[in-house]
């Protein structure tokens, strides 16, 4: 009697099986049908540009399109060139000064607007409100401020009796801390956010507990905060790296990668070599090469925070 219901039981769940493939397959298929406003364009204009560019490296094109096929040479080209180098280390110099102070600039704010205080929503908007805007309209703003005979950062450093005939934007040491200033205070409003997003996640109890335990506002930072915060902090380094890489707008527009080639970046570098000296070819291996080497740097991150959360 057993063996005949095992048998009956076994039939049924083949039954529904069979009769489940094509729900599944429906199933599946209607998946297919909400992605695609999102593959869509994704598919256009992301690996559509890419593949393209990726296929334009290995020739040399102009502005009237493909003149003959060149294998290899635009990425030859590329290393025995010492401005790519030159340009890399600009690109790489930018990261080093921008990216550890807005992340200290945004876990600040954060800290701050986390408190409470009756006054931390005109703060969060005041701090948020430059991220919205394009970043020609932020490089125009920061250009005036900088200028050197009428700019208002001058004029206030005159005021309390400090240095102000700094010339920001052609001077190259101060060129760089101008575009800095520019960009940590477009993107601090970002940071922030997120930063107090995670802040949030914390539990209360672990503050009150430290607290109880007799623990000073520095050991709870370093103690609970700090680490409450690492996963959030990881992102934030690995956004702020990447977009620090991709440096262009302030430099086109704020020095024109002067004085000299002083800010000129390996993006402006891109966009010379393609628009300006119309080489489209070569332009598209240099994408492709500073592509692979922030894919390196990505995939060299992601290592590193695997290891930190295990």
């Amino acid at each position: 009697m057993e063996t005949k219901l095992n048998e009956h039981f076994q039939a049924d769940t083949r039954t529904i099986q069979r009769a489940s493939k094509p729900l599944r397959f429906f199933q599946e298929m209607n998946a297919l049908v909400y992605l695609l406003p999102f593959l869509l364009p994704f598919a256009v204009f992301y690996l559509w540009p890419v593949g393209r560019g990726a296929w334009m490296s290995f020739h040399v094109w102009g502005i009237q399109g493909m003149q003959k096929f060149v294998g290899l040479a635009n990425y030859r080209k590329i290393f025995t060139t010492s401005d790519f180098y030159l340009y890399v280390w600009h690109s790489f110099y930018f990261v080093l000064l921008c990216a550890p102070t807005v992340i200290m600039l945004g876990l600040l704010l954060a800290l701050l607007i986390n408190q409470k205080l009756w006054f931390r929503t005109l703060i969060r908007s005041v701090f948020f409100l430059p991220y919205v805007l394009s970043v020609s309209v932020i490089s125009f703003i920061w250009l005036r401020l900088f200028d050197s005979k009428y700019g208002p950062i001058n004029a206030f450093l005159k005021l309390i009796g400090l240095h102000g005939d700094i010339n920001w934007l052609t001077n190259s040491h101060y060129a760089w801390w101008a575009l800095t200033i520019t960009t940590d205070w477009w993107t601090v409003g970002f940071v922030m956010v997120l930063f107090l997003a995670g802040l949030q996640e914390i539990p209360r109890d672990h503050y009150e507990a430290a607290t109880i335990d007799g623990a000073d506002s520095w050991q709870q930072f370093r103690h609970i905060t700090l680490p409450g915060l690492s996963r959030v902090m990881h992102i934030q380094i690995f956004y702020q790296i990447i977009a620090c890489l991709k440096l262009f707008g302030q430099v086109q527009i704020m020095t024109g990668g002067g004085p000299g080639d002083s800010t000129n970046t390996m993006i402006r570098y891109i966009y010379v070599t393609g628009f300006k000296k119309d080489m489209f070819g070569l332009a598209s291996a240099q994408s492709i090469v500073f592509c692979g080497l922030m894919l390196l740097i990505a995939l060299i991150q992601f290592k590193l925070s695997s290891r930190s959360d295990g």
